[in-house]
């Protein structure tokens, strides 16, 4: 890779990285809100009653279980963020295509929740794993996802499809939806760069108007 793409391409990647952990930090700050206004609420009726009645054992049992369902969310939350941080350990390794976008969409979550927009998946099950940089396949991916959530108006969707042939996988970013006529900002993510990031991993990159497709070859 040339050296002004690889600045460009390290400084992109800290802001994928500053966009994920400030989406993730806000998630988890409105888990503990839940959790501690929960938690608040079973102190009161304890501290409000001097015996408990049927209905209020009920009650609080009804809100440790919305405690225990938000800390297992929580912890999910924590585990994607780990998982993601961990992608940029070695430059190249053998993994899962469904692990590595399904992180992105769990993590994109509440961007895309901001603009009123859907993300959700499709994945081909039981895909085969493949060799090359995950990492960066996430941040192309990250372009794509966050080129579209910028245009597409609310109440729209975009779907992150997975497919296998014998000698390729292919990551396909679909948008449903009508685009606004103008964006605020434009994607820093230039065609250009991903091409020439795709050229170093030996993927192609197809983009259409609505479609995004990335072609990986399959691991021998």
């Amino acid at each position: 890779m040339e050296p002004e793409a690889g600045k460009d391409l390290r400084l992109l990647q800290l802001s994928l990285i500053a966009k994920i952990i400030a989406s993730f930090t806000h998630e988890v700050k409105n888990h503990l809100a839940f959790i501690k206004e929960s938690a608040g609420l079973i102190g009161d009726v304890m501290e409000s009653r001097k015996s408990l009645s049927k209905e209020d054992v009920q009650q609080s049992l009804e809100v440790l279980r919305s405690i225990r369902d938000q800390i297992g969310k929580t912890s999910d939350l924590c585990n994607y963020l780990n998982r993601f941080a961990h992608r940029m350990d070695y430059p190249t390794c053998t993994f899962n295509v469904n692990e590595s976008m399904e992180e992105l969409v769990v993590l994109l979550h509440r961007i895309a929740h901001q603009k009123r927009i859907t993300l959700s998946k499709d994945f081909l099950k039981d895909i085969p794993v493949t060799h090359s940089d995950p990492s960066r396949i996430q941040f192309i991916a990250f372009c794509f996802l966050e080129d579209m959530i910028k245009r597409l108006d609310k109440n729209a969707r975009i779907v992150v499809q997975t497919d296998s042939s014998r000698d390729s996988i292919k990551i396909q970013i679909i948008a449903e939806g009508s685009f606004m006529a103008e964006i605020e900002e434009k994607s820093r993510c230039s065609f250009e760069l991903l091409q020439v990031i795709s050229k170093s991993l030996g993927i192609n990159l197809l983009q259409e108007d609505r479609k995004m497709t990335i072609t990986i070859p399959r691991s021998s």
